[in-house]
């Protein structure tokens, strides 16, 4: 008997040493959300005509930034990236974000970066959301670039949406140089003598009805004529988005003054 009591605690003993211990002190590796921009890129860029629709629909660009393929998917004059209310995530940890802008002339998906455009270094801060805007000539370096810094908060209440507006449109008349941006559900003007490259911070709007659509149309301020009109803006609660009229006066076809939208949240 006594033999068989030693021969369990020597079984016992043995368990416990072979036992793998838990390193409660092992390294934990986690991103720091911190060390990220993010950022949507908006294509209002009016001054080329290659694209691969058919018939053409204007120009259609690609990006990299620091050398490193960015959209895969050509930007449609008009559009965005991320095409979802979401922003593209940018690590910071580099010094500097160097933007390459190009010509998409493949075919889609293609992601052939040809017809080089332009490149800029944008001084995007950690943490922060930014809309950029590729806007105007590409010869004229002031201009063909707008960053803002996007205030993505939620509304203050279910009912409400945000709203902001930019006026992209590359060559305002002299005699006319600011837009209004008009609502014909409200009859009223939303925006008013909006010059070019303007940006108006987001207001607070009430919904009026659940998924109310409503008509937008950018005029010449203070004149009732429209210069453009997007039908079917959907609308509805906790939402913010951002309207821009892009193109050119006096051009045609999807080149010409136009209204278009994207989700900031």
């Amino acid at each position: 008997m006594k033999l068989y009591y030693i021969l369990v605690v020597f079984i016992c003993l043995s368990a416990l040493a072979c036992e793998k211990k838990v390193n409660y002190n092992a390294d934990i590796t986690y991103t720091d959300a911190g060390n990220f921009t993010y950022v949507k890129f908006i294509n209002a860029y009016p001054y080329a005509t290659p694209s691969f629709a058919s018939p053409a629909n204007g120009p259609t660009v690609q990006l990299a930034y620091n050398g490193i393929q960015f959209s895969a998917t050509p930007i449609a004059l008009g559009g965005s990236y991320p095409t979802s209310p979401g922003y593209a995530s940018v690590d910071r940890g580099i010094a500097a974000l160097d933007m390459f802008v190009r010509m998409s002339t493949g075919i889609p998906p293609a992601t052939v970066r040809d017809s080089f455009l332009f490149s800029s270094i944008v001084p995007f801060a950690k943490g922060k959301y930014y809309s950029y805007f590729f806007a105007d000539s590409i010869n004229n370096s002031n201009r063909r670039v707008l960053v803002t810094e996007d205030d993505i908060r939620e509304p203050g209440g279910r009912s409400l949406y945000r709203m902001r507006f930019v006026n992209l449109l590359a060559n305002m008349p002299s005699g006319t140089p600011t837009l209004d941006l008009y609502s014909a559900r409200s009859q009223t003007v939303i925006f008013s003598g909006i010059p070019a490259r303007g940006v108006t911070p987001f207001i607070e709007l009430p919904v009026q009805g659940l998924n109310t659509p409503d008509t937008l149309q950018i005029r010449y301020a203070g004149s009732p004529t429209a210069i453009a009109t997007l039908n079917t803006v959907a609308l509805q609660g906790q939402i913010s988005f951002t309207v821009f009229a892009r193109g050119m006066v006096g051009a045609t076809g999807t080149r010409a003054p136009a209204i278009s939208t994207y989700r900031n949240r």
